[in-house]
This record gives structure tokens, sequence and C-alpha cells, in this order.
């Protein structure tokens, strides 16, 4: 089957599979409806109607073979899509998005406090859904709703900081799960520290001479085990150089959005203002254009120099293949012309690629249709028209 009609009929499955499972979810809510009606009409006391409700779910979910709860959550999340949001049904039931990714804007559109918010929401998600992995849909509603209310999302953040813990979880194995819930610009500044610091771990043991045949995950515990058992410090000490983008106007403080982090997760403006007060950290000057790409850069020599590799890393995010989450600091720098063929090294002929989609570039397997756009650092919402 040639790469076209591949697409074509995926296409088509991937729509009838939707519209199935929009079926499904309409025969669902409009079954509850009726019944709960019935029940609402009844004389019966208030705990015989409820208990009466609760068997409508559970006939639903025999039926359809699934847990009381996802029968409950489909009821749930139908109502807060038609209610809120009508217009991602409309798209659900075209086709155009499926039930995941309804799932995930449901619980977004329910957390929005504003009309304005479900507004932008209503208008934008589709087209963003219809177009990206359900990871990368779940990220980017994180992102919108932090910049569309971050008073809300600073709030939330807030109470759930006041939750974070440590717990260790024994297994039967002689191993156990150390499990720590953290803010996430700490997490994300434990993650480069690990990241660096399995890096320059010496490939061979100083000692023996034997080469460490350990996988980056095995060194990862390893250093969190030496760090957490020799260490004696009581304070966070944020040395890595982070990557966080945000705009002047926010870092200063004369608005509220959030900041977005190489990933794409976003961490609250205050946060990264007292991280650009620390003297530990490293500022860097990241020029952009108006739309939030990163202004091209070319030198004359095959390898990159380092800053062009920051600037394509800041770029691209991850893998530019489209639905690839693989960390950038991960990936290769690929020439989409060869070098020798007259490729130019610069930023409109390089781009991120991980070692398997660079491997597969390689030898003639990656058309340039699976590759994604440039992540762009000013991300832009539609509004529903007035």
């Amino acid at each position: 089957m040639s790469s076209n009609r591949a697409v074509v009929a995926g296409d088509a499955v991937r729509r009838a599979r939707a519209v199935a499972e929009c079926e499904e979810w309409e025969f669902v809510a409009s079954f509850h409806c009726q019944q709960v009606a019935e029940i609402d009409r009844s004389d019966e006391v208030l705990l015989t109607k409820e208990l009466a409700r609760r068997e409508v779910t559970l006939e639903l979910a025999q039926a359809l073979r699934i847990t009381e709860h996802r029968a409950w959550a489909m009821v749930h999340e139908a109502a807060t899509i038609r209610q809120k949001v009508p217009g991602i049904w409309s798209s659900f039931r075209a086709g155009d998005i499926d039930a995941g990714r309804v799932s995930a804007i449901a619980d977004t559109a329910e957390r929005l406090e504003t009309p304005e918010a479900r507004a932008a929401l209503e208008a934008s998600a589709p087209a963003y859904a219809a177009t990206h992995t359900l990871t990368e849909l779940r990220a980017w509603l994180r992102r919108l709703r932090a910049r569309l209310e971050p008073d809300q999302t600073q709030a939330e953040i807030t109470q759930a900081v006041e939750e974070r813990r440590v717990s260790i979880t024994h297994n039967d194995d002689g191993t156990s799960w150390l499990n720590a819930l953290l803010p996430t610009g700490v997490a994300v500044a434990v993650g480069e520290r690990l990241r660096r610091a399995a890096k320059a771990l010496p490939p061979t043991d100083p000692d023996t001479g034997e080469r460490d045949r350990r996988t980056r995950d095995q060194k990862h515990a390893a250093l969190v085990g030496h760090w957490l058992t020799s260490c004696t410090g009581t304070a966070t000490d944020i040395r890595a150089e982070i990557a966080i983008s945000i705009p002047a106007t926010d870092l200063v403080g004369h608005t509220s959005g959030p900041g977005i982090t190489l990933d794409g997760e976003p961490v609250t403006a205050a946060w990264v203002r007292e991280l650009a007060t620390s003297e530990h950290t490293i500022l860097r000057r990241l020029v952009l254009d108006p739309l939030g790409h990163v202004l091209d850069t070319e030198v004359l020599t095959y390898r990159p120099p380092e800053r062009l590799r920051q600037a394509l890393r800041w770029r691209d995010g991850s893998c530019r293949v489209a639905g690839c989450r693989a960390p950038v600091h991960d990936t290769d720098l690929d020439h989409a012309q060869a070098y020798d063929a007259g490729g130019s090294t610069s930023g409109s002929n390089l781009r991120c690629l991980c070692r398997k989609h660079h491997n597969m570039k390689s030898h003639g397997h990656l058309d340039d249709r699976h590759l994604d756009t440039p992540l762009r650092h000013v991300e832009r919402y539609a509004m529903a028209p007035v």
C-alpha cells in the first residue's frame, strides 16, 4: 500500500472509530437522561431516587461491558461538553476528534471558570486536537488554561503544592518505588540535573577500567540513591540551566501568564521570576520573530556551534516527528538537505530528530510529511466571534 493510500485509509478508519465512539456516548447520555427523568418524576424518597440513579449507571456499564466509573464518566463528560463547549461535540459527531481527546477537553472545560475562557477553548481545541496526539493535546490544554486563567491556575497550584510528599513502596523482588510529588518547576530542575550528571559520568570505571554498561535509567536511579544517602542539604538549590520561555511582560510582572518549559509544561510566572533572581541562573537571550519563531542563523561548517544548537533545541522542543515526544536533549541535529549535497548548516535546514527517526531518515524511510512544524513560543488561541 502506498503512503498516500495509507493516509487516506487510515484517516477513514480513524473517523469511523470516532463516529462510533460518539454514537456510544450519545446512547449513554440519552438513556441515562431518560431514565433519570423518570426517576425524578416519581414520588420516592431522595435516598431511593439516588439508588435508582446508580442502578441506571450499572445497567449501562453491564450493557457496554465497561466499569460503572467509566459509564458515569461518559455521562458527566458528555453533559460538560454539550453545556459548556458544544462546538466540541459537533467535532466529535463529525469524527474530527475521538473520545479520548473529548475527555481531555471536557476536563479542561470543567476547570475553566469564565465564559470567555470556555469560548477560547471551544474555538481553538478542535483544530489542535485533530492534528496532535493525546499527550500533546493534554500539554497544550494545560498551557491554554494557564494562559487564559492565570489567577485561578495559580490558586490551584498553591493548593496542590501543599500536598507535596514522598512515598516509598516496597516490591517483592528486592526493589522499591520512591515516588515524589514536587512542584513542576522543581521537577524540571531535578530532571535536568539528572540528565547532565548521567551524561558526565565517565564511560569507564577509573579504578577497574571496566566499561560502564548501565542504561541511562539505571544511571539516573543510581544518582538519586547517591544524592539522597550522602547529601545533608535541606534547601532547594537549583544550579542547572533551566530552559523556560516567558514573555517579558510576564517576567516583569505586568501580566501573569505562565512560563513554558522546554518540553512544553506550564510553570507559574512567580516561580520564573524567583528563579531569575538566583545567582546560579544562567539567562540566555533567544531572538524571536513577532510570531514566536526562532530567527534563522547560518554557519559555513558542517557542525553547528553550541549557540545554534541551543536555539534549535528551543525552537523544536522535542523530536520533530509528529507525535514523538523524545526530549530535545536526546536528539541529533539532522540536515534536511545533506551537507555534502549543498545543504546549509542553518536553522532552516536543521531539525532535531531522535536517534530512531534520525536513522530512519538516513536510510530513506522518513519523509518530510511525517515532520511537525517547529515549536512556536507564542501560542495564539482563536476566540469565538461576538
